[in-house]
């Protein structure tokens, strides 16, 4: 069985970037950093500093307590075991900060008198764990009392927490770090929306205070009350730039947004604040190592060094940036790869075990009182150099596990995994797409009591089980009318509906158990699809036999039946789904099921790898037939659906890659092929894009769109291939469709359709909507780019183009080329469109005309 998401999606072995008009320059991005991809480097640390720490950072273990420095460690251990899907970083960074809890909540050593900011950070730990579905009342109380401690926490006079008690009136970039994030997610799992609004506050006031125009970087620390040596009499900041202190200040800003709700007042003016700070940190990038001195602006010092934590920081702030849509891809790409290519040759060292160490990382700096051997923290240069350098501080190797995760999670989310040159690039593609084998072993569901036209859930069930625990085979479905509920695949079964095999599925939503599912891009629990597998591999549904949903507008398409006088039932539970995802509320806690009227998908593998569909007929689904998610290597071959119920899109392959769809029949109720990655901030949080899909040799009837991107793309979609497909219907609107908004964002790119002949469709062969619902309201402007039609032709539609953008969104790249469009009825609509190019194309109008001085062609020649 497959349980680590990271062995659906693999640090990439090779990447590039392409050259597009939005872009200046695009230079060649190194296969590997030194040998391996930014996941593999954090788990390498990871595991050594694992090996090398062992329980010292468990209550009991020597010096071990909770403080924020270990904890800095132990949360990007749990980040890094919520990538991978390996449950052994989550125990360990977990177990480092729960075991100083006791039963009771209470904290062994938490002092309330202290009101210390760095407090907080070990409650993060604590929050994310709770945010895993675990009710755990200690974890519980300890997080509530840190969230009380805030309640009486002294202030400046704009509301800026102080730093501690014993630092009056001094806020620290470190402190936002350590307080900021903590309470963003407090607010969302306690659903305190309040508290937002004070997560925004402190940012805001740093930045208003701290922010240095003369060399766009933060000042260290601010003193309100003018009191302190080392502050400034007139603005009361500290002397000097300490690259650490400004990569605090980064991460404050973007684990923040991680929770934030997107619509809410000053959420924006965050991200402003974020492109501020990385704007100031590339100006001051060191430019032969990619990395940032300990004191920021003065690296030619004698005495100056580069400094691995704020280098981490900082990579890990902007990468994040890039990837949450923060910050503008193009611009920051070089100065990340740059800075994590420093990371791992300036600063990781490997031990004669075969473990790694990082060095170079500041043990510790402050201001105010003096170091334990009696120097003053003035803030001075001459001590910012004098403190202790040191590897493995976890203020180090924290940040720098994060860095790897987000580099990695940004060449996987917003680059080709391959050099792609377009068609050329297809074989190998195809050759990474195989379908699974499974024994010659099959078991009848009759073996297992199934009788015709009764109820066969058991029987399927107990099938499926055998067959997965003899090694795998085939669960046969024999010629006849069966009747089932929910099915789940598990691990090397295939479920063949022989032919004359009809298997009917119940009408009652409660045949279908609530489950993990992602529903229109958002993750929640709600009702299992019909048949279903859950991070297995090798599953497959095949045969020559039928997928009766038994939908009707009795049952599950009432639901969302929008005829006049009929209420949509869906719509509340739609809506609030939607905001449990913008508010960034745990999975485990968006519970649907009854009552929301959101209805199950027909096939849906979620997080499964070696998947095939083939040869079986689909009708009557409640929604979505066929929905791969968080999947790789899947095929769906010479599958008919025949399905017109609201929303009955064909195929939807969300954040999955090396998908293969070919001789298939669509005739659905809305899009035939419909790839998603995932809606608005929901999206952005998985952060996997759809890539490497190829359709090919299909047949698209009534539906939506033919092959349609979007609109839930938020993860971004490249790499899709399009050949030899038949499109033609009156009721089909696109043959090809993109659409997006301000609010979903993504990237969609290298996008190439060939050989494929649109007959009759009511819109136009292309449409690019980038204002698609809730349009340009939103701060994620959409991209489209490389965007390629070769031999495509149409026999009659309304106009060959419906592109409409807007400012800020890019739609450029896009190429025509050797098509001939007839029958064409409207003039063409372009807005906010970059660079479209027509080569060798005809387009020609339903009624025929002549310029008024041109004269008749040539007769054929004989």
């Amino acid at each position: 069985m497959m349980n680590r998401l990271g062995s659906c999606f693999p640090g990439l072995a090779a990447f590039a970037v392409l050259a597009t008009a939005t872009a200046a320059t695009a230079a060649e991005i190194p296969p590997q950093f030194s040998g391996a991809t930014p996941l593999a480097w954090s788990e390498r640390l990871a595991q050594s500093e694992m090996k090398r720490l062992g329980h010292s950072l468990e209550a009991g273990a020597g010096k071990a307590r909770w403080d924020y420095s270990p904890a800095v460690f132990a949360l990007a251990l749990v980040r890094l075991g919520e990538a991978t899907g390996n449950a052994s970083y989550e125990e360990f960074g977990t177990r480092a900060v729960a075991s100083h809890v006791n039963a009771d909540g209470t904290i062994q050593g938490y002092k309330l008198a202290d009101y210390s900011l760095d407090n907080l950070t070990p409650g993060k730990v604590l929050l994310a764990a709770l945010a895993r579905g675990g009710q755990n009342a200690a974890y519980t109380r300890a997080v509530q009392t840190l969230r009380q401690q805030m309640t009486t926490q002294p202030r400046t006079g704009e509301g800026g927490f102080w730093h501690k008690q014993r630092y009056p009136h001094q806020m620290w970039l470190d402190g936002l770090y350590m307080a900021s994030p903590f309470l963003a997610q407090y607010a969302a799992l306690f659903k305190e929306p309040a508290l937002f609004d004070d997560v925004v506050q402190q940012i805001v006031v740093m930045d208003r205070h701290a922010y240095d125009p003369a060399t766009g970087l933060y000042w260290h620390a601010w003193d309100e009350a003018r009191a302190q040596s080392w502050a400034d009499p007139g603005t009361g900041v500290s002397p000097n730039l300490w690259s650490r202190a400004i990569g605090w200040y980064a991460m404050s800003i973007v684990d923040s947004l991680d929770y934030l709700p997107a619509n809410r007042p000053g959420t924006e003016g965050l991200a402003g604040i974020l492109q501020r700070v990385a704007e100031g940190a590339v100006k001051w990038q060191d430019p032969r190592s990619g990395e940032w001195w300990q004191v920021t602006n003065l690296g030619t010092r004698p005495g100056n060094y580069l400094e691995a934590s704020g280098s981490a920081m900082l990579v890990y702030a902007m990468a994040k940036g890039v990837n949450r849509g923060y910050l503008p891809r193009e611009k920051y790409l070089p100065a990340i790869l740059k800075g994590y290519a420093g990371l791992i040759r300036e600063f990781v060292k490997t031990n004669p075990d075969g473990t790694i160490r990082l060095a170079q990382v500041c043990q510790s700096a402050g201001l105010g009182y003096t170091t334990a051997d009696g120097r003053p923290r003035d803030g001075s240069f001459a001590y910012y150099i004098s403190e202790p350098v040191v590897d493995n501080d976890p203020k180090g190797t924290g940040p720098f596990i994060l860095a790897g995760l987000e580099v990695d999670r940004m060449l996987s989310a917003q680059t080709p995994a391959v050099a792609l040159r377009g068609w050329d690039s297809l074989p190998a593609l195809l050759a990474r797409i195989q379908a699974p084998e499974f024994p010659a072993h099959d078991f009848p569901i009759t073996d297992f009591g199934a009788k015709p036209g009764g109820d066969a859930t058991a029987a399927i069930r107990a099938a499926i089980t055998a067959c997965h625990q003899a090694g795998g085979g085939r669960v046969v479905v024999p010629a006849g009318e069966w009747l089932t509920g929910a099915v789940q695949l598990l691990d090397n079964v295939n479920l063949h509906l022989a032919t004359g095999a009809t298997l009917k599925f119940s009408p009652r939503a409660a045949d279908y158990p609530i489950g993990l599912t992602r529903w229109e891009g958002v993750e929640c629990m709600n009702y299992s699809a019909f048949i279903s597998a859950f991070e297995q591999e090798n599953v497959a549904v095949t045969g020559k036999g039928t997928l009766d949903g038994q939908a009707s507008d009795e049952n599950w398409w009432g639901w969302n039946q929008k005829a006049s006088g009929r209420p949509v039932k869906q719509k509340a539970g739609r809506d609030k789904l939607n905001e449990l995802g913008e508010a960034g509320v745990p999975v485990a806690d968006r519970v649907m099921g009854e009552g929301a009227f959101l209805r199950p998908n027909f096939i849906q593998t979620y997080r499964c790898k070696n998947v095939l569909i083939e040869g079986v007929t689909i009708v009557r689904s409640p929604m979505w037939e066929i929905h791969p998610v968080l999947s790789e290597n899947v095929t769906v071959r010479g599958v008919q659906i025949h399905s017109h119920g609201p929303n009955n899109d064909g195929c939807d392959p969300e954040s999955s890659r090396d998908v293969l769809i070919e001789d298939c029949v669509f005739d659905t109720g809305d899009d035939c092929i419909a790839i998603k990655s995932g809606r608005n901030n929901d999206g952005r949080r998985v952060g996997m894009p759809s890539e490497n899909l190829v359709i090919r040799r299909c047949r698209m009837q009534d539906g939506h769109g033919g092959v349609v991107i979007g609109s839930e793309i938020s993860g971004g979609c490249r790499n899709v291939f399009v050949e030899d497909c038949r499109m033609d219907s009156p009721s089909l609107d696109r043959a090809l469709r993109l659409k997006s908004n301000a609010q979903r964002g993504g990237v969609i790119e290298n996008v190439f359709m060939r050989s494929v002949e649109v007959g009759q469709v009511a819109e136009a062969v292309l449409t690019i909507d980038l204002l698609y619902e809730e349009g340009a309201a939103g701060s994620h402007p959409p991209v489209v780019r490389n965007v390629q039609l070769d031999h495509v032709t149409s026999r009659a539609s309304p106009r060959v183009m419906w592109i409409t953008g807007f400012p800020g969104a890019v739609i450029t790249g896009i190429q025509f080329t050797d098509c001939t469009f007839r029958g064409v009825t409207a003039t063409d609509r372009i807005e906010h469109a970059g660079s479209i190019s027509l080569t060798n194309v005809t387009v020609e109008p339903a009624a025929k005309s002549r310029s008024r001085n041109s004269n008749a062609p040539p007769a054929p020649t004989p």
